[in-house]
């Protein structure tokens, strides 16, 4: 029978004693959705040493457990796995500590800086840009009417708009998506993260809600262009947008 790997991450700023459980609780859901393989990744104990968390991770996963922490800090990463590297160093932030994923060799596969994180100055920046989505709520009785925006990714944009504009986009209330333009007001955190925090709408245009196949399949039909000769359109787009 094969052995399965061993991980360990450490939080220098407890122990198993001082750990609350509710935090403990937070941490390996994170850890669970940094390693991916859910299936496959057991918890196995916390041990002495600071609070180490220790997991067995099914021999049948390893290799793609271990990919997918390599690739923590590649601009490919998908979107799940930063976002749970982010959550944990911000947690172990919070807690003042720092923390690490080791093997049971001792090699450190990923470091988490928490409490040495640098602390980036905040500004702000107006800029001209586009935002697309549904509008899901529209309404009020001063001069700036607030409008907001769903975008495919379930992402709300929370923008506004003079009177006269939003009587032509209450139309559009719980319709099909649109595309606004205009000024964007956007706030740089202490974690380097960027956030829309006002759009200013000044005008807005349809969006088709043509299918990609759909557009492919006519930009085949164009003579004398790449598309004809790709057996798999989709997928060539796709690789070509850098997506999996």
């Amino acid at each position: 029978m094969e052995t399965p790997k061993e991980l360990d991450f450490s939080i220098d700023a407890f122990s198993p004693d001082t750990i609350p459980m509710s935090r403990l609780a937070e941490y390996m859901q994170q850890l669970a959705a940094l390693y991916g393989s859910e299936p496959a990744v057991h918890f196995r104990t916390v041990r002495p040493g600071s609070a180490i968390l220790s997991v067995l991770i099914d021999t049948a996963a390893v290799d793609c457990v271990e990919s997918r922490l390599r690739m923590v800090h590649d601009a490919s990463a998908p979107d799940d796995l930063k976002k749970a590297y982010q959550n944990l160093n911000n947690m172990l932030k919070a807690d003042k500590a720092i923390g690490e994923v080791r093997q049971t060799t001792g090699g450190v596969v990923l470091a988490f800086p928490g409490r040495d994180t640098p602390i980036q100055k905040t500004f702000r920046v107006k800029e001209a840009g586009v935002l697309d989505g549904v509008v899901i709520r529209i309404g009020g009785k001063d001069n700036t009417i607030p409008v907001w925006l769903k975008d495919g990714d379930g992402t709300i944009h929370k923008c506004e708009a003079n009177s006269d504009m939003a009587r032509e986009l209450i139309r559009n209330y719980l319709s099909t998506p649109i595309r606004v333009s205009g000024q964007g007001d956007w706030l740089r955190g202490e974690d380097g993260v960027w956030s829309l925090e006002k759009f200013r709408i000044s005008g807005w245009e349809p969006l088709d809600d043509v299918s990609i196949t759909d557009i492919l399949n006519a930009a085949r039909l164009a003579k004398g262009n790449g598309w004809n000769e790709v057996d798999d359109p989709i997928k060539e787009h796709l690789l070509i947008r850098g997506s999996d």
